[in-house]
């Protein structure tokens, strides 16, 4: 016992003489405890949802819709949605999925555990089914605090042990007394378990609070359900199993069967260039990793850019509230041969390193990382009586000394509570009575937009990655254009946070104009080996800058420092360096081919677009052409022009003239029913001649500049017909192909420029909801996913390099994109000016049964209400710049009416437009009103 073999720990002899005293007699006589039962086995109920109230949409109402067979969504105890997961995971084969891993005999592994994510700004943690936290940093490269490996000994932790003197069990679900009854709830920013067995009913809640600490905080409330008093011991089990995900291109068992395995033992070898020990502060309540580097060469600077992480993270575990009785570090010891059920230390009662204080183990190799925190408490409870207990787990950074917050031992602070008002800030809400569980899906969005947030040392600044296996399973995150898919809509709903990915996404970019492809470790860019050369990133940075400058008014951002990579490249780099940088390489180095059409590179939006070369892929690279970049750089270019005019006319006039050859050049790709998809040049045909391909049809239909009314409607009943009807999930890229919502959301806005009815119908269709009700037992469509899925089967796509069958979830393209096509469906776009409003919403039966348009919407930015014939608007730049609105009225309407901050505006009669002027000025609210009529 670590030195101490003929110690008897306070918690031992307590347990002890519980034991002896058969406490739990009680359970047999009057006035015991109540019984316990078996968790009865879940049948989902039928599903319903409720019409949210259009006057209070920050009140979530009852909606199951789309709830799949794991579950329940509900509305937890602050007001906002939650999912209650109930099935029995571990009995029932439906929650099974497969992986690309294999076993040791070569046949595919099969897991069982699903996960919900939550978060800050420096900490991502993930609880499963199973009753585990894992908590994951992205400070310098992906690192998991507290991976789970359960072959490996690691069994991540995140729960509990509890011994009432006659019997011991663990809180986790996944090792689970019988009988007991349990519950598990995902919440906005924070996870919920609950288990009754022997008469305690034992509750954890576990949250990151608000900012960014580096930590999560778990409160376990102890309540004592029987007729007697009740002497139990806590132990709290958070392990140390660090496991940096670097860079690693090569992980799909399709490839190559051990390559996930080989992948886990690289990056689990890098722990053997450190030593370790484990020190207990009395005071402090607190349990310590220090880490030292031994590797045989010096290491580089901690400044320094890396793929390998030489400064990792020290983890700590604190006991806020409640008294230590007993530590236990040495993660053999503690399991011995019980495992995560029943450790033997537990089981026999036996004691751990006392509560004296000091280092509690020599420096000993990291390598197998050997160590476990567990702070054990005893805690005696009267009939009903609970207490709680609050612990948080995180970590310092390398060569740093724990600095506990005050807050942290405030028994009054809630940290849940403060998350739920943080995320109600930055959350959309968009009330409908026609497809009510749009309410829940976007808030639901903005709440894991905001939880997938990391922090990355190298920028000195969060990110909004897009995660799911490019994150978590190559160490990378990527491509770059995601970075502004992402920034648009946080535009409305956090327009700081938006600013900031906007100043990440100049900070991947070098001094020649060119983004990288991806990130990856601390500080490194990569190409991935194949991306070298994409020809999108610049037009999609533009875009997400264009929107920020146009709705915030912040034009003053433009200069604002923002370095490029290297940091240091060039020296005062301002954002309008950036954006003259872009515009110079899409205009000098993308440039156009043959056809006139903006070159293809290494890929457009699609990454494997010249992969699909069958002729000559190099030959695709060097010539080929994208008709979707055209036709975005039409939409993107012609509004940075006017955007830039003042500062720089004669680029603008560039971008103007560009525009205007690719307007002449994309005349010639329509087919007669659609648009091209691209040009190899390779003496082949066209791609997408014969086909329709989606991904060549949407930018047509939101510039429609280049294509005319008549185009416009072929081209939505082609698509309709082919691709959208047939799909349960919203329109694939090819006919029953797969569904991804990076081309899906940004079609409904097209839809909103043409077709009202069936943009609203394809958001609704589009959801997390239709996709669980269409495949309910894919657990990946519930309340998290990839960023494409097949529209037969529901299950996400993978390819040879990329396993994101392993990884299905945390995906963030799924949520902002249909964030954003919601802001479309409402009729939200930024112009250069400022705001254009042009709802695409179809009538519904109002109060009196007569059909009008009725939604509301809410975000931090702009609020906007449709009552029939009166639109509201209210509007707060963040920027000091004159901004300029101009509101449309539904097709075959005129603007009767109008006032800004209830004055009364001139309108001249028959006019389906009016533009108002709003003052420049900061800290603006304005609120204006708009009547139309036929």
């Amino acid at each position: 016992m670590l030195g101490r073999p003929l110690r008897v720990s306070v918690v031992a002899s307590l347990a002890l003489t519980l034991a002896a005293c058969g406490e739990d007699a009680a359970r047999t006589t009057p006035g015991g405890d109540p019984p316990d039962t078996d968790d009865p086995e879940f049948v989902p109920a039928p599903e319903s949802c409720a019409a949210p109230d259009l006057d209070a949409p920050e009140t979530f109402v009852p909606c199951t819709l789309g709830s799949g067979i794991f579950g329940a969504w509900t509305i937890d105890a602050a007001g906002l949605p939650a999912y209650d997961y109930r099935l029995d995971h571990l009995a029932d084969s439906r929650g099974d999925w497969t992986l690309t891993d294999s076993d040791a005999e070569g046949e595919p592994l099969v897991r069982r555990d699903h996960w919900a994510a939550f978060g800050n700004r420096r900490v991502n943690a993930l609880a499963s089914n199973d009753g585990t936290v894992e908590v994951v940093t992205q400070d310098r490269g992906v690192e998991h605090l507290n991976v789970r490996d359960d072959p490996q000994g690691n069994f991540a932790g995140g729960y509990s042990f509890l011994d009432d003197g006659e019997a011991t069990w663990s809180t986790a679900y996944a090792h689970r007394p019988r009988p007991s009854t349990t519950t598990r709830r995902f919440g906005m920013g924070y996870a919920e378990a609950s288990l009754r067995h022997r008469g305690v009913l034992f509750t954890r809640r576990t949250s990151a609070p608000v900012g960014d600490a580096p930590v999560v905080v778990s409160e376990v409330t102890l309540e004592n359900l029987g007729g007697r008093s009740k002497r139990l011991v806590h132990y709290e089990y958070w392990d140390v199993a660090r496991r940096p995900i670097e860079i690693n291109w090569a992980v799909s068992g399709d490839v190559l069967s051990l390559a996930p395995a080989n992948a886990r033992a690289a990056r689990d070898a890098r722990n053997g260039l450190f030593s370790e020990r484990v020190s207990f502060d009395p005071a402090a309540r607190s349990l310590q990793v220090e880490r030292r580097y031994v590797g045989a060469t010096p290491r580089p600077a901690r400044e320094e850019p890396s793929a390998v992480d030489y400064w990792p993270n020290q983890p700590f575990l604190v006991q806020a509230l409640g008294e230590v009785h007993d530590v236990y570090v040495d993660q053999a010891a503690f399991f011995g041969g019980g495992g995560p059920g029943a450790p033997r230390a537990v089981a026999e009662r036996a004691p751990g390193a006392g509560t004296a204080g000091g280092e509690l183990s020599a420096l000993t190799s990291g390598a197998g990382q050997p160590h476990a925190l567990v702070l054990a408490s005893a805690v005696e409870l009267a009939p009903g009586e609970q207490k709680t207990l609050r612990y948080v787990y995180g970590y310092t950074r390398a060569e740093e000394a724990l600095a506990p917050d005050a807050r942290w031992s405030d028994a009054s602070w809630d940290p849940i509570a403060e998350q739920a008002e943080h995320l109600r800030e930055r959350m959309l809400y968009f009330a409908t009575e026609r497809d009510p569980v749009l309410h829940r899906e976007l808030a639901w969005h903005a709440s894991q937009l905001e939880a997938s947030i990391g922090y990355r040392d190298y920028w000195q600044q969060p990110v909004v990655p897009q995660g799911s296996a490019y994150l978590y399973l190559h160490g990378a995150d990527g491509a770059a254009r995601d970075l502004g898919l992402f920034a648009v809509p946080l535009v409305y709903t956090d327009p700081e946070l938006a600013r900031l990915e906007l100043l990440f996404y100049m900070g991947i970019q070098f001094a020649d104009g060119r983004f990288s492809y991806a990130f990856q470790g601390h500080g490194m860019l990569d190409d991935a080996s194949l991306h070298s050369a994409p020809s999108d990133l610049c037009l999609f940075f533009l875009w997400a800058l264009g929107e920020y400058l146009g709705a915030t008014g912040d034009v003053a951002f433009l200069d604002a420092p923002a370095p490029f990579h290297p940091r240091g490249a060039r020296p005062g780099a301002t954002v309008w360096d950036h954006v003259v940088a872009a515009v110079r390489h899409h205009l000098d180095v993308v440039g156009t081919g043959q056809h006139g059409l903006v070159r293809l590179g290494t890929g457009d939006w699609s990454d494997g677009i010249v992969a699909d070369a069958a002729r000559d892929r190099d030959v695709a690279v060097a010539l080929g052409e994208s008709i979707p970049n055209t036709q975005m750089g039409v939409y993107v270019l012609d509004r940075v022009a006017s955007l830039i005019e003042a500062r720089d006319t004669a680029l603008a006039g560039e971008l103007r003239a560009a525009t205007a050859g690719y307007r002449t050049a994309l005349a010639g790709e329509w087919t007669g029913t659609w648009f091209r998809r691209a040009w190899y040049n390779d003496g082949g045909p066209a791609i997408g001649e014969s086909s329709i391909d989606l991904e060549g049809q949407i930018w047509a239909l939101i510039s429609g500049t280049f294509a005319d009314e008549a185009q416009r409607a072929t081209l939505v009943s082609e698509i309709a017909t082919r691709l959208d009807d047939p799909s349960p999930i919203g329109a694939p890229l090819w006919g029953g192909g797969q569904v991804w919502p990076a081309i899906g959301g940004l079609l409904t806005w097209g839809y909103a420029r043409t077709d009202p009815e069936r943009a609203f119908a394809h958001l609704a269709r589009a959801t997390l909801a239709a996709r669980a009700v269409a495949f309910p037992e894919v657990w990946s469509n519930v309340w998290s996913s990839s960023d494409g899925v097949s529209s037969k089967s529901g299950q996400s796509w993978k390819s040879l390099v990329t396993p994101m069958t392993d990884w299905p979830v945390q995906n963030n393209n799924v949520t902002a994109l249909g964030m954003l096509a919601a802001l479309r469906v409402a009729g939200i776009e930024a112009t250069p000016e400022g705001l254009l409003v042009a709802p695409a919403v179809p009538p519904v039966a109002g109060p009196g049964g007569t059909p009008e348009r009725r939604l509301t919407l809410r975000a931090r930015l702009v609020e906007l209400e449709l009552r029939g014939a009166v639109l509201r608007l209210r509007y707060r730049p963040t920027g000091d710049a004159p901004r300029r609105v101009e509101i449309v009225a539904p097709s075959g309407e005129r603007v009767t009416a109008a006032s800004i901050d209830g004055t009364p505006v001139s309108v001249t009669g028959g006019d389906e437009r009016v533009t108002l002027d709003i003052a420049a000025g900061a800290g603006r609210d304005v609120r204006v009103e708009v009547t139309t009529a036929p």
